[in-house]
């Protein structure tokens, strides 16, 4: 058999492997993750107000120390919109991937994002796909759960503790998420003693 042949083939089974590969990855495992169960805080409420670039210091700073260690790192952006950028690996090749959301605050005070747009390199993937990407690229915070079959994720602020000194932790909930008006305003609950 000439080289040629060979090559052909050779290359012919890495693309074969290479397709299986990716739709084992995309279409393997339960869809959701669950949502967490929110926690009702106890304590002193304070209303803090803040725009949207101080909320986004402070989410990053909340990824950062939560994914210390993961294989993923994401980063949220928030102007306009919601925005989770990360790079995911596929195959061994890292391709960065941006989500754009629209923030909804549910009954608990947590954020609900429903997805509205999604980038991922040049590739051309269904939201869905995307979100199945996102979910198992790396360990993300026990906080940030993504449901691609609903197109949304979910940002338990109630579980997420703030350590404030000798008291204790603080915790928060969302009162108010204008990002038109870029008006932020958060619930800080702080424990009594």
């Amino acid at each position: 058999m000439n080289k040629w042949k060979i090559s052909f083939f050779t290359l012919l089974a890495l693309v074969v492997i290479v397709v299986a590969t990716l739709v084992v990855m995309i279409f393997s495992g339960n869809t959701d993750m669950a949502k967490p169960t929110p926690k009702s805080n106890e304590g002193n409420h304070i209303a803090v107000t803040t725009t949207p670039a101080e909320f986004e210091n402070m989410a990053n700073s909340l990824i950062t120390d939560a994914m210390d260690g993961s294989a993923l790192q994401a980063q949220l952006a928030i102007d306009e919109d919601v925005k989770l950028k990360s790079n995911v690996t596929v195959l061994g090749v890292t391709v960065p991937i941006t989500l754009d959301f629209d923030p909804e605050i549910d009954e608990s005070g947590n954020l609900l994002l429903h997805q509205k747009n999604v980038t991922v390199g040049l590739l051309d993937l269904p939201a869905e796909t995307a979100l199945k990407l996102v979910r198992d690229s790396g360990q993300l915070p026990e906080w940030l759960t993504i449901q691609p079959s609903e197109k949304t994720a979910y940002i338990d602020l109630t579980s997420i503790q703030m350590p404030i000194g000798s008291i204790g932790t603080a915790s928060m909930e969302a009162k108010s998420f204008d990002l038109e008006n870029k008006k932020i305003v958060l619930d800080i609950i702080i424990p009594k003693n």
